[in-house]
Order: structure tokens, then sequence, then C-alpha cells
């Protein structure tokens, strides 16, 4: 995947599905799954290692918030619920 084609929106779904799937639910624990998130991408050659990566580091945490409402809230039954198995 090539930078271009890599934009913050896609990073911040990315980000977002990887919080709801690990129950990341502190801002601090979004700004590290961020961190690695870029890494990652870094790591692979998706984003460019020379291209200074601060404000869409600091876009995506800022967007904590924003994932927050999408998720919308969590119960205790949700919580245990496993996402690849149907419940009654």
């Amino acid at each position: 995947m090539q930078l271009d084609t890599l934009d913050r929106n896609d990073l911040f779904q990315e980000i977002s599905d990887i919080a709801r799937e690990n129950g990341i639910a502190s801002k601090e624990q979004w700004n590290e799954l961020c961190d690695e998130v870029i890494e990652s991408h870094i790591a692979l050659g998706e984003l460019d290692a020379d291209q200074d990566h601060i404000g869409v580091r600091s876009i995506l945490k800022d967007m904590w918030e924003e994932h927050v409402r999408e998720s919308g809230p969590e119960s205790a039954h949700a919580i245990g619920e496993d996402p690849r198995m149907p419940h009654e």
C-alpha cells in the first residue's frame, strides 16, 4: 500500500477496529495503539519512514472521542460476548 492510498481515515478505521476488538477503554491505551499502528505501517513500508508523522499521530490521538462516540456504550453483557459467535 502506498502512502497516498493510506490516509488518516483509513488509519482511524483500522485503529478503531483494533481498539474495539481488544477492549481499549482509555485514552492512554488509544494513544499507545495509535503509535503501534503507525509504527507497524512504517515497518511494512506502507508509510514512508522519512516522513514526519507527528501531525498524523496527533490527529489520530485526538480522535479518541470520535472513536468512543462511534463505538457507543458497552453494557456488561456486551463486554462478555464473543463477536464471532451468535447469541440467543
